[in-house]
């Protein structure tokens, strides 16, 4: 195939769309052509990068996430693991805080055991 035969079927073979032989041949082509394949790319960063495009919906996000959870089994988050999560260590923070408070304030004795020499 020629430079340009191939940059038509660039956005197809992209998006995986072209039937086999075709697709065959655009890899074939790219293999042995640096300007088409700084043309595959500059077309892949356009079409992923690309302000202009539209986003998808609120619905088609979370159903995403939901069939990707699944396939990979694990199971969903709920709104309120995030706030436990972050409350449960801050309690922890608090009450190591508390415990070295504790420890480090005192008269600066030793302990009664290593005073009475045991």
């Amino acid at each position: 195939m020629t430079c340009d035969a191939i940059e038509p079927e660039l956005v197809g073979y992209h998006f995986a769309t072209l039937d086999a032989g075709t697709r065959a041949r655009v890899e074939e082509h790219l293999c042995g052509c640096a300007a088409c394949v700084r043309a595959f790319v500059e077309t892949k960063r356009a079409i992923e990068t690309s302000e202009d495009a539209p986003a998808p919906s609120d619905v088609a996000r979370a159903r995403l996430r939901r069939a990707v959870a699944s396939h990979l089994g694990v199971a969903p988050r709920t709104w309120w693991e995030r706030p436990l999560a972050i409350a449960l260590a801050a309690s922890v923070v608090l009450i190591a805080g508390a415990t070295m408070h504790a420890l480090t304030t005192g008269s600066g004795e030793a302990p009664y055991a290593l005073r009475a020499g045991r």
